[in-house]
């Protein structure tokens, strides 16, 4: 017994030694132009599959299927994802095609994961297959409509794909100028432009928002002081000059005032017109409309003109502003200790009054 367990030393001690002679002697390639070996892309993929399978089990998947979502997806997946993993009409870029492992065609690869695990898989990436993590853990909910685009993109032809891609182009008179062309391939997906509305009701009214405000939720967008996975990729690619000439441009833009299509609870509204006037003094809660409007005196360009926003917008506003997940300018610390004091009834109702009204209303 004793000489078997010296022979299975000595084995074991040999193999080591041989495992640092050929690591220190640099032999094994580390090519990516070779590929894999066969049980090299065989034990990844098992790993991966299991790991993904694993902690993507307790994820609840929300409905994925309300107006927008896939346009919305569609929007993001354009720019964070089409420059490896190609779309209709656009084939996987040359520079993609040649990282080991091969980013997949999606409209194919997407099926063989559920819904929880495609959410799991974009929020946090691979290791050791060039798929990257979301750019922040603190916009989860973003991640969704990414989802809902990839089990709509088998049934999606180039011509779809570029309908959701570039949005509707009301108002751009097919893209005459410079920030015209930027406006429709950045922007006009998720926010609309000249009389139209934002895509869906997670993303802002950006048209007569004020210009100094635009500009400094860019800049924050581009520094890594606000979050977004979608806005921050954005954001980084544009110049100083460029965020000037966006922030103007939107600013400049006619609001669209026609009413919500939302079904109206008027006791919430007025709840939140109470508490948007007069605020709370029992809890030091401040009223809104000094800095935020509405009212006789025009509200301050530093702050966001919330009127005429999406009320489930506002409302997730006010949770990332509370769990300290939204970040922005200098500004937004004012909001933390106030956000933090709103309770959900509170969010809710001052979402629903700034919804219920439009920019021009000075009630």
């Amino acid at each position: 017994m004793k000489r078997r367990l010296k022979e299975l030393a000595i084995l074991l001690t040999g193999l080591g030694i041989l495992g640092v002679i050929v690591l220190v002697s640099g032999i094994v390639p580390i090519k990516a132009s070779s590929g894999h070996w066969p049980i090299t892309r065989w034990i990844l993929d098992f790993a991966s599959n299991r790991s993904v399978g694993l902690h993507s089990s307790r994820i609840e998947v929300p409905p994925l299927d309300e107006p927008g979502m896939i346009r919305l997806g569609a929007a993001t997946f354009d720019s964070n994802c089409r420059w490896c993993h190609g779309a209709p009409g656009f084939s996987q870029p040359p520079v993609a095609a040649q990282m080991t492992p091969h980013p997949p065609e999606l409209s194919e690869a997407a099926g063989s994961w559920d819904d929880a695990e495609l959410f799991y898989i974009i929020q946090h990436g691979i290791k050791f297959a060039g798929m990257p993590a979301w750019p922040t853990q603190k916009r989860n909910e973003e991640i969704w409509p990414v989802v809902a685009f990839l089990r709509a993109l088998p049934h999606l032809d180039a011509g779809q794909y570029l309908d959701f891609t570039q949005g509707d182009g009301v108002g751009i008179h097919a893209a005459e100028t410079p920030i015209d062309r930027q406006v429709q391939s950045l922007c006009a997906a998720c926010h609309g432009t000249t009389g139209s509305k934002p895509t869906n009701d997670r993303v802002p009214v950006l048209a007569s928002q004020s210009r100094v405000y635009l500009k400094r939720s860019l800049q924050s967008f581009r520094d890594g002081n606000r979050y977004s996975g979608v806005m921050m990729p954005i954001a980084h690619r544009l110049t100083s000059q460029q965020i000037d000439k966006m922030a103007s441009y939107f600013a400049e833009q006619p609001r669209d005032t026609s009413p919500p299509t939302d079904s109206r609870d008027e006791g919430l509204i007025e709840r939140g017109r109470v508490l948007a006037h007069h605020g709370d003094q029992a809890a030091k809660i401040p009223s809104c409309i000094d800095c935020h409007g509405p009212g006789e005196n025009a509200p301050s360009d530093e702050y966001p003109r919330l009127a005429g926003q999406p009320a489930r917008y506002l409302q997730r506003q006010l949770e990332l502003i509370a769990q300290g997940n939204r970040g922005g300018s200098d500004n937004a610390s004012i909001m933390h200790p106030i956000a933090n004091k709103l309770d959900k009834s509170e969010r809710r109702a001052l979402a629903a009054f700034y919804a219920s009204i439009s920019g021009s209303d000075t009630e």
